[in-house]
């Protein structure tokens, strides 16, 4: 269960979903203290400190009083992760819902590697996102189905991987279907009952409203 005393954090990053959804709906599910600000690029990158984005900024939090300041997106996600309780303690546990993690990231940088199929053809680029992504919904759906089919892939509660896993959806359906709006619709189509009571738990989630009350995913791919 997420703590409601609650740090202050500015999350940095384009004013796009991206790689930064993740970590804007732990904040919110969280219910911190945070804002967000939008660096103009690349006129600020020279002030990041890896030169590139998401940063996050929790204010007064290192013990002479000063910010903390992290940067990488996974690194953040799994920061607020573990100081809101999103992620389990056990050690075993966390890496279970850290593997689904990385593997759900590992799709979605093969999505978005079919704008650009850097070195291979862009039919290649689909193929290999589409193997992938196949595996993906084919392995989650059984972690999901083993957890009863509530709509969590662990326990009864909302959990890192559970945000995780909406964030990735909301990407695909919302900038993701500007940017390849067939691919994007392959995966509405490849879609499992499992996901598709994911999305509506994470879509009702109470904390989670202001933030995706607008766009719910659920109006994104219409089920």
């Amino acid at each position: 269960m997420a703590s409601s005393n609650t740090p202050s954090y500015v999350l940095r990053y384009f004013k796009v979903s991206g790689i930064a959804e993740t970590s804007r709906l732990l904040l919110t599910a969280a219910n911190a203290d945070w804002t967000e600000e939008n660096p103009e690029w690349p006129q600020e990158k020279a002030a990041q400190p890896f030169g590139r984005i998401p940063v996050l900024i929790e204010k007064g939090a290192n013990k002479d009083g000063s910010d903390f300041v992290l940067c990488e997106s996974k690194v953040i996600e799994r920061y607020l992760a573990r100081k809101h309780g999103f992620i389990p303690n056990d050690p075993m546990q966390a890496a279970r819902q850290e593997e689904i993690r990385d593997q759900i990231a590992d799709v979605a940088n093969l999505f978005f590697d079919v704008r650009w199929h850097n070195g291979e053809s862009k039919e290649e680029a689909i193929a290999k996102f589409k193997g992938l992504s196949d595996k993906m919904f084919e392995v989650h759906s059984r972690v999901l189905r083993e957890n009863g089919s509530n709509g969590y892939f662990f326990g009864n509660e909302l959990s890192y991987v559970d945000i995780a896993a909406y964030a990735y959806l909301r990407t695909i359906f919302g900038f993701g279907a500007t940017v390849e709006p067939e691919l994007s619709k392959y995966v509405v189509d490849s879609l499992t009952p499992e996901f598709k009571q994911l999305a509506k738990k994470v879509d009702a989630e109470p904390l989670l409203a202001a933030h995706v009350s607008k766009e719910p995913l659920l109006s994104l791919i219409s089920i």
